[in-house]
């Protein structure tokens, strides 16, 4: 036995016992960054890994064991893919002892079992490894051809091979680096495939005579188990396996090997966390792979608080009433097929459900059966001649899984959704798209507590509205929802009492019943379906009913008719402006995030929704400077160019002025109003409106001077007179000669 260390000041690196690729590479890893520190490989580590260090160990660091380390000596120890003090063996005594500097790098989401100190690296993307290699990378530290392959294999293993949901880019960039740099995919793929031994095919085939098919909201998984009298590994190796053969997403296998039972766990689910799913029976890991160990319990109390937990953790699937899109245009199968062409253009639409004259369902028509008619000289004709028969329907509550199948199987692009005979949704490939690659699309409480904490910042008198509305929108059996700028500014942080309500339903009927509550005054627009109460203390909050826009020509007013939320969210004018914070019992708190509006804010980006946005309102380009300059955000290439094609289309010339008039008044009520104009100009606005001078240096002095001097009168002559007085001057001024110099004076000697 080597002796006892006793080098003070000693550094070690460890990681968790059953070490895997991901651990064991990110010691190796750690070991470049740190050279001074020794590596403590784990009592226990999984198969391949020991196979590979069979063949490899005398290519890679020394290696020093638990019992070899003496840790009163140690000062320093560096935690590899793990926060859990429990997971490390006997050092979890000097790491509980508080005696020693403590550095983290791990990968996994926090639990109540982490070390509640130490300096901690860690991130949640796919593995560990990636977040040292990306040191490596930056530091420029030279790897072997060896040590890229044993990175990479690390980062293969807890991706699943760049499979699972936890990937991130920094996986993909890191693994390019060690491609370059020598990695090997032949040796990764042997080490992650290894070929089943004699007693491992024996232990599968008792899991797989002892499988059981549980159903729990409808997910299915597979539970099993097994016993053996000596420890077979590769565990984790069999579970997949098992879920291969059985073709389910979700297993969950324990066996009992001596004294002790190991549970593994493997889900292809992203609804599935089955590192939740074990934390009954004390295991933990990640989303789609976890693992834990136990002694005392029996098979059955296993399995009971597994499915105990399955059945708290699995919940509810998302059906067609959570995405769909309603209430559903339709048309009468008498329709000509011109008005029906007429309405796809309108509305944009590639297809329309056809109804009889009661109301039911009786078929499809799409843009290219619309096409074919008009292109053989039957615009006349009614559209039940030209109806997709054999329509495939689905229900409120049919699954998103069902309605994908559904969709997959048909060759279809839109499912009608029927209750009690009527047609009252539809579901597209859009709305599964949005629904598979991102659940910020959809109603989804995934941030709910983190928004519900950030109402406890305002104010008792605003928590209290928000309470009012939502007791009023479970009476009316509405659902509404908090938009605007105040859900911006609250994720900004920044203080912001204007409230706007969009409601699912008549915004007059929910007006009425919440001025009741609030002793509120109410002014209503019965053509909009708007309201605005005016609350004793002088507030106002504007009631919306959720609408669709669509503009009959460039720069008009929009049309306007009842929609959803997503549909009147869709109609906003920046991505920032997007947001909706629903004010329902159910799921207070939770936000709507249909059109990436919370990572635009994040970045500090103003984008529009579509092409098409400056060319519908041009008074949008006035709004954009005006949050470019409030908020320090900036418009994205793509807006900026649209916004300038706009101008350049002459598009701004076409407002009407008092809509102009507006705009800039709303921009010279900001802080800095004089930067609000030289954006302006720089796009080519202000020469659109009549303002033709130059705006130079010595001009943005004056019209910085001017603006201060008006903000200083303004309790004289009141804020909007003096504003419109001040706007004259300014277009006075961009159609005089006179210089600037001279306006100035004369404008601050008024």
């Amino acid at each position: 036995m080597k002796n006892m260390q006793t080098k003070p000041d000693m550094e070690i690196i460890v990681t968790h016992v059953s070490s895997d690729f991901d651990s064991f590479a990110g010691m190796i890893a750690a070991s470049k960054i740190y050279p001074d520190a020794k590596v403590v490989l784990p009592t226990s580590i999984n198969q391949n890994v020991r196979k590979f260090l069979a063949l490899y160990e005398d290519s890679l660091p020394a290696f020093q064991k638990p019992a070899d380390i003496d840790l009163s000596s140690v000062k320093k120890v560096i935690m590899i893919d793990t926060k859990i003090p429990g997971r490390l063996g006997s050092v979890k005594e000097l790491i509980e002892a508080k005696k020693a500097e403590i550095i983290i790098y791990d990968h996994h989401r926090n639990s109540r079992e982490d070390i509640g100190y130490g300096l901690d690296y860690s991130e949640e993307i796919g593995a560990t490894t990636s977040i040292l290699v990306d040191i490596i990378k930056k530091r420029k530290i030279t790897i072997t051809p060896l040590e890229a392959t044993l990175f990479a294999l690390g980062i293969y293993e807890d991706t699943g091979s760049f499979n699972y949901p936890t990937t991130s880019q920094k996986d993909f960039n890191v693994s390019s680096y060690l491609l370059k740099n020598g990695a090997n995919l032949f040796v990764i793929s042997k080490f992650l495939n290894l070929s089943l031994s004699d007693e491992q095919h024996k232990l599968l085939e008792k899991l797989i005579s002892n499988c059981r098919k549980l159903k729990i909201n409808e997910k299915e998984i597979i539970i099993s188990y097994a016993v053996t009298d000596k420890f077979i590994e590769g565990l984790s190796v069999l579970t997949r396996k098992l879920a291969q053969v059985e073709d389910i997403a979700v297993v969950i296998c324990w066996v009992k090997m001596k004294e002790k039972t190991y549970i593994v766990a493997r889900s292809d689910d992203i609804e599935v966390d089955v590192s939740r799913i074990l934390t009954a029976v004390g295991g933990g890991g990640h989303p789609q792979a976890s693992s834990g160990i136990t002694k005392g319990l029996s098979f059955s109390e296993i399995e009971s608080k597994i499915i105990s937990s399955l059945q708290k953790y699995i919940k509810q699937p998302l059906t067609a009433k959570d995405i769909m899109s309603y209430p559903i245009r339709v048309i009468n199968e008498e329709e000509s097929i011109y008005k029906v062409n007429e309405i796809l253009k309108k509305y944009g639409h590639s297809g329309i459900p056809i109804v009889d004259a009661g109301g039911d369902l009786a078929g499809i028509i799409t843009r290219k059966d619309i096409d074919k008619a008009i292109k053989h000289g039957l615009s006349h004709a009614p559209v039940k001649g030209f109806r997709s028969h054999g329509i495939i329907t689905a229900s409120l509550n049919t699954t998103i899984d069902e309605i994908q199948n559904l969709m997959i199987e048909n060759g279809i692009g839109r499912i009608p959704i029927i209750n009690k005979g009527k047609i009252v949704g539809i579901v597209t490939r859009k709305d599964i798209l949005r629904y598979l690659h991102g659940l910020a699309f959809l109603k989804y409480p995934f941030k709910q507590q983190n928004y519900e904490r950030l109402f406890g910042l305002f104010p008792n008198d605003i928590q209290n509205i928000f309470e009012a509305v939502s007791n009023t929108a479970r009476e009316l059996k509405y659902r509404a929802y908090l938009v605007g700028g105040m859900v911006r500014d609250l994720l900004l942080g920044k203080q912001n009492f204007d409230i706007d309500i969009v409601v699912e339903g008549d915004g007059i009927i929910f007006a009425r019943k919440l001025s009741e509550m609030l002793s509120a005054r109410i002014d209503s627009y019965e053509k909009f379906k708007t309201a605005v109460l005016i609350l004793k203390n002088g507030q106002h909050i504007d009631i919306a009913s959720a609408r669709i826009e669509y503009y009959e020509k460039p720069a008009a007013l929009p049309d306007v008719e009842m929609g959803n939320i997503k549909q009147d969210l869709a109609r906003r004018d920046f991505t920032i402006n997007t947001l909706a914070l629903s004010l329902n019992k159910n799921d207070f708190g939770s936000i709507l995030d249909f059109f990436g509006g919370r990572k635009d804010i994040a970045a500090k980006r103003i984008k529009v929704l579509h092409k098409l946005s400056f060319i519908e309102d041009p008074t949008r380009i006035f709004r954009a400077v005006r949050f470019e300059q409030r908020l320090g955000f900036k418009m994205d290439s793509q807006t900026e160019k649209l916004a300038i094609s706009a101008i350049e289309m002459n598009i701004v010339s076409e407002l009407i002025g008092i809509r102009i008039r507006d705009e800039l008044i709303s921009i010279l009520s900001e802080e800095k109003p004089w930067e609000a104009l030289r954006r302006l100009h720089e796009l080519g606005a202000l020469k659109k409106i009549g303002i033709n001078r130059e705006l130079t240096s010595e001009f943005i002095y004056y019209i910085e001077k001017v603006l201060k001097k008006c903000l200083s009168l303004e309790v004289l002559l009141g804020k909007d007179r003096r504003k419109l007085k001040l706007l004259g001057k300014i277009v006075r001024l961009g159609r005089a000669k006179r210089g600037a110099c001279e306006f100035g004076i004369s404008f601050a000697g008024m």
